[in-house]
């Protein structure tokens, strides 16, 4: 009597606990995605021996380097994998390990003492990146120091429409005008009274 095939089809297993923790939540869906197809390759003793290349992840969607690379980065940064083995040339791929279950059995090869386990559990989140920049007090300008804009912004300035006001003067009987149309220079010059009176008293002292 032959025996019925079994219909049980091999399954990628996340723990409820991690699916439930702030550092699986505050992933990019990207980094989530990675996250699934490493615990695709899960077996019971392969647990460190788990790759992320390009060429293994591209037949599920993954279109650049990039974005594997930076899912792999935030998934060290939240503690759920951890780097096992660092790849390179005649190296092999790097290999990784998610942290919510013990290494496997093949270990050869394998750098495993900075493993922790659960380290998903110390994930904190990082300071917020909406913080205002400081306000400068200088800024450079044709190679000259000069004050920044908001600095010479807290000055007041006179509106350019105002008329300049000048102290009416007087000196031996002769009064500067101050009509805002002209100014005393201007009107000086124009009835030549101070500097002809000047004049006449270095005459009058020579």
């Amino acid at each position: 009597m032959t025996s019925k095939p079994s219909t049980r089809h091999p399954y990628a297993a996340i723990d409820h606990r991690v699916l439930d923790s702030p550092a699986y939540a505050a992933l990019t869906f990207s980094a989530k995605a990675l996250l699934t197809m490493l615990t695709r390759q899960l077996t019971k003793s392969n647990n460190g021996r788990l790759q992320a290349t390009y060429k293994y992840l591209q037949r599920y969607g993954f279109d650049s380097d990039n974005t594997i690379s930076r899912g792999i980065k935030d998934l060290i940064a939240a503690g759920l994998i951890y780097r096992s083995r660092c790849g390179g040339f005649h190296q092999g791929p790097s290999l990784y390990a998610v942290t919510w279950l013990s290494i496997g059995s093949q270990r050869e090869g394998l750098y495993l003492q900075g493993f922790k386990a659960c380290a998903w559990r110390d994930w904190q989140p990082a300071e917020s990146e909406n913080t205002p920049p400081k306000l400068r007090t200088v800024s450079r300008k044709n190679e000259e120091r000069i004050t920044a804009t908001a600095a010479k912004n807290a000055v007041g300035r006179t509106p350019k429409t105002a008329d300049y006001e000048y102290v009416p003067m007087e000196e031996e009987g002769v009064t500067l005008s101050t009509d805002s149309g002209e100014n005393g220079a201007g009107a000086a010059a124009k009835s030549g009274t101070v500097g002809g009176r000047r004049r006449g008293l270095d005459q009058e002292a020579a």
